[in-house]
């Protein structure tokens, strides 16, 4: 009888835990990355346009996103976390991820910094930051998946501490080019996110 009433209580638990209303929150706030300031906040449904522009400017042979995706993204709010980077009021950087409670990964789905931004650490400071969101959270790991090709985003995922996981065959559809999957795993440490 214990052993069924131990069992029950887990899936209270679970059910509870799982379908808490807990949206992923995130203040807005202002950063400075190497002596240039910029506004770091969530993206919401207006921002669409120009995140799926930003998107093709530095993807231009991946057709995967379109505005459906992005806007059922962003509004996925309890699972789902896209941060934005303006400077001027110009969208120059977005991260996004999805929280998966069950296994508690955080999967780094978009990372894209506009090309006239490259090579400032916008994109080191946005994956840092989801680092930083996944410990909040408590969760044990983030993973994501960079193109064969793209050694340098490679390199700045092993510079973070993501470490190769694997190949996974044809995974993009534009070109059926393989995907190298990565994965961090992080103790949790809980700390601020807007530290």
């Amino acid at each position: 009888m214990k052993h069924l009433l131990r069992k029950f209580n887990k899936i209270l638990d679970y059910c509870f835990n799982y379908f808490e209303d807990t949206s992923l929150t995130f203040d807005n706030q202002r950063v400075v990355i190497h002596d240039s300031e910029y506004l770091l906040c969530r993206a919401v449904v207006p921002d669409v346009a120009e995140m799926l522009r930003l998107q093709k400017l530095v993807y231009m042979d991946d057709n995967s996103w379109d505005e459906t995706v992005f806007e059922s993204e962003l509004r996925n709010e309890k699972n789902k976390l896209y941060l934005i980077m303006r400077q001027n009021d110009r969208l120059v950087a977005f991260i996004g991820a999805s929280f998966n409670q069950k296994v508690r990964d955080v999967h780094i789905s978009n990372v894209a910094v506009d090309p006239d931004f490259q090579n400032r650490g916008l994109g080191q400071f946005l994956i840092q930051t989801m680092i930083k969101c996944a410990r909040f959270n408590e969760y044990s790991s983030l993973s994501l998946e960079t193109r064969l090709s793209n050694v340098r985003a490679q390199k700045l995922y092993s510079t973070i501490g993501f470490k190769n996981i694997g190949l996974k065959k044809s995974y993009y559809q534009s070109n059926h080019e393989d995907a190298v999957d990565m994965r961090l795993s992080i103790k949790n440490k809980k700390e601020s996110v807007n530290e």
